[in-house]
């Protein structure tokens, strides 16, 4: 017995010889269909891909039995099926020396993961019988070893629904329950990982002011404790605005004949570099993967930063790494900036003050500083500017200008011995300026022509970020006016769109009110709209009475206080025609003659058109199925009238295995009334693969042996069976029965 055991390599050539399987086989409950062996256990040691195994089907029945099928489902990805057949002489062994109806073995996909192979066998003249007995053997051949240390499982299962389904029947076509055995393969490769080798930028940090821009600088990416690498790669990031990459090559890890790919991406900011050995052997130890050269572009400092780093043995295992970035700085750049940066107060009205500061960070040996700062006059005013004792140093010279009728004021402060230069690398504020509201708006706070001078005299590098400020704004607008329908019958309701917004820097509560002509249509009220904010109003226009004519829609937002424009409160966009006398066709009826056709057959649909409107109109019906177009008709009717008309459906080079809607649409004419009769869906009729005899979308042993059984009847016959009669001449004759097995084992999927 082979159950549980690798199958030897000898025994897989004997079975490649002979189209039986011997395996001894297991005790399993009556009624039940299974496999052999159950288990398929493999190991990359001893059996490769490319190895060939058997399995066989076997069946054990006490219900009476006529037919068989079975649908045996495999993972396609670790294994595939090559070839298989009956276990007897071109019949199942089960079937003994009994007639049958054979067919050939079909292999297929089951889905993008599995494939199947399936079977099937009917005794003729509706005979049955029981017992036990093998009914197929199947071709094997393993299609994938797993990575060293895992293990690959799957299952070879007789019970998965799918394009077909196993199955025993009686001669009645009664499924016989059963029970189904399945069978477990699984390949196995141990591995054991290294421990993990260590990528770092080297040397870890490099902080230089005499790195100033123009100058290069080199940095390796080294390897340590590295075992059996045959390639590399790694991303590594950088500021574009501090530093640029110009060169990365090969260092000494890898042997000088590996070219590698290089990629420097100094628009984006990263270095992408891979290499990989042509021939074994790996390498292990310690070394320099790559050099890589960069130039100084500006001041500042850049994180070097290792991502995307991949390193995989000579079977593209990926070895486990840590890794470590780099820091490159050439400055300690300082900040000068308003703090706060922003004041947005809508209780900042006139008279009221606020105050800023000019904050200084990071910054080294401080000895002077100097600052312009621009504002918009017209809003604020500057009352006065405030120097203050940094650190506690007082042996300074301040000097101050402030020209509110220019909108600036001008700061410079000068150190003298004997202070002590200032380091500070948190914030520290250099001035106070307090600014009266003088009228509702905004303001830039512009910090410009900026100074900060070291004890030597030397210009210190530095950022600078303004402020800003700004009061509160009165102003809502009418944006759109947008009629759901540029027409409407009169007493249609009519949804008005209008957008309001809120045009300044506080929220507002307003009306909107929207009128037709001069006829208020309604009015609500916008609640708390936020500052640059807009919103979307539905009102409903009830046209009942109104006379047929031309209408204008517009909308008004009331004046809040304060306004500051009051000339986009109103908005006027969009007329509407109102019309009295109806226009309406529509389709009333569709039939299609059956529920189902075979593929080719013609499929009569009759269809009913109608005038419902109070005028004469001329107009196209469609008829379709799903979205395609079946025939078109042109139609010209009085008022009040329909016509009744057949059209053909020839369902040659229709897909089959689909349920398709049929359909008929008229062209709607001007001013249709009621759009939604013009499009009349009703009924579903499939198209079946020829030889579907159950519409269960697959030609399987069922429809074989419904079509044998009908087989010499015709309409009236006790055997008659409409469906077997392919060719529709009204008789079941070996024509009927010769589609049916043409199609064998076709399915929907």
């Amino acid at each position: 017995m082979y159950r549980g055991k690798i199958i030897c390599l000898a025994l897989f050539g004997m079975l490649m010889t002979s189209a039986v399987a011997v395996f001894t086989v297991r005790a399993l409950p009556a009624n039940s269909m299974w496999i052999e062996p159950p288990t398929l256990s493999f190991s990359t040691s001893t059996t490769p891909v490319g190895t060939k195994f058997n399995v066989t089907i076997w069946l054990n029945v006490t219900t009476p039995t006529n037919s068989w099928q079975y649908y045996l489902i495999y993972n396609k990805v670790h294994l595939n099926a090559t070839r298989g057949d009956y276990t007897g002489s071109f019949r199942s062994m089960w079937s003994g020396a009994l007639p049958v109806n054979t067919v050939a073995i079909q292999f297929a996909d089951h889905n993008t993961t599995h494939g199947y192979v399936v079977l099937a066998e009917v005794l003729k003249s509706s005979a049955e019988k029981t017992g036990a007995g093998n009914l197929s053997w199947i071709e094997f051949e393993i299609m994938q070893a797993p990575v060293e240390g895992q293990t690959l499982t799957s299952e070879l299962r007789l019970d998965i629904p799918g394009v077909f389904e196993s199955s025993v029947m009686d001669k009645d076509f009664v499924p016989i329950l059963i029970d189904y055995g399945k069978a477990v393969y699984t390949c196995s490769s141990p591995w054991t990982p290294p421990p993990p080798a260590a990528i770092r930028v080297d040397p870890p940090k490099i902080a230089d002011s005499l790195l100033t821009p123009c100058h290069n600088f080199t940095i390796n990416v080294t390897i340590s404790n590295a075992t059996n690498v045959y390639s590399f790669g790694f991303k590594l990031g950088f500021d574009k605005n501090v530093i640029k990459a110009v060169s990365a090559q090969l260092s000494d890890f890898f042997p000088p004949s590996v070219v590698p790919t290089v990629v420097i991406d100094n628009a984006t900011g990263y270095v992408l570099f891979i290499a990989s050995l042509s021939s074994p052997p790996a390498i292990s130890g310690n070394g320099t993967l790559a050099e890589i050269v960069f130039h100084v572009e500006d001041f500042g400092p850049s994180t070097l930063h290792l991502f995307d780093v991949q390193v995989k043995d000579e079977v593209a295992r990926t070895l486990p790494i840590s890794v470590s970035d780099g820091y490159f700085s050439n400055v300690l750049l300082a900040k000068l900036y308003v703090d706060p940066p922003e004041i947005i107060d809508p209780t900042l009205i006139p008279p009221k003050t606020f105050d800023v500061n000019v904050t200084v960070d990071d910054v080294e040996n401080l000895y002077g500083y100097e600052f312009n700062m621009s504002f918009n006059k017209d809003v604020l005013t500057c009352l006065y500017v405030i120097v203050h004792d940094v650190l506690g140093e007082t042996n300074y010279i301040p000097e101050l200008q402030v020209s509110n009728m220019k909108g600036f004021l001008w700061v410079k402060v000068t150190y003298y011995p004997p202070a002590v230069p200032i380091t500070t690398y948190s914030p520290v504020a250099l001035a106070t300026i307090r600014f009266r509201v003088k009228s509702m708006g905004a303001s830039t706070l512009d910090l410009h022509d900026t100074s900060l001078t070291n004890s030597t005299g030397d210009p210190i590098p530095h950022e600078v970020s303004d402020g800003f400020i700004m009061t509160v704004i009165h102003d809502v607008a009418i944006t759109g006016v947008t009629p759901s329908s540029p027409w409407a019958y009169a007493g249609w309701p009519v949804n008005v769109t209008v957008v309001a917004k809120n045009l300044g820097n506080v929220s507002e509560t307003f009306d909107v009110t929207s009128y037709c002509n001069d006829a208020l249509i309604g009015t609500t009220t916008v609640t708390g709209l936020l500052p640059n904010a807009e919103t979307t109003l539905n009102l409903v226009w009830d046209t009942t009475g109104l006379l047929k004519g031309i209408y204008t829609i517009r909308a008004n937002a009331s004046i809040v206080p304060y306004e500051l424009n009051t000339t986009n409160n109103m908005y006027i966009d969009g007329q509407v025609t109102i019309l009295t006398e109806k226009h309406d066709v529509g389709v009333t009826n569709v039939v299609p003659q059956v529920s189902w056709a075979y593929q080719g057959w013609i499929v009569d649909i009759a269809v009913t058109v109608e005038n419902l409107g109070d005028l004469s109109e001329s107009f196209n019906v469609t008829v379709y199925y799903d979205s395609n177009v079946i025939a078109m008709a042109s139609y010209s009717l009085p008022a009040y009238t329909a016509i009744n008309q057949i059209f053909a459906w020839n369902t040659s080079g229709i897909a089959p295995c689909h349920n398709y809607s049929v359909r008929a649409e008229a062209s709607l004419v001007p001013y249709e009334y009621n759009v939604t009769n013009n499009n009349y869906t009703d009924g579903n009729v499939k198209i079946r693969i020829i030889g579907d005899l159950n519409g269960d979308g697959k030609v399987d042993i069922t429809d074989l042996a419904m079509a044998s059984a009908a087989f010499g009847s015709y309409p009236g016959h006790p055997r008659w069976n409409p469906a077997a009669d392919i060719n529709r001449d009204n008789r079941i004759d070996i024509q009927d029965i010769a589609r049916v097995s043409a199609n064998f084992g076709k399915t929907c999927l």
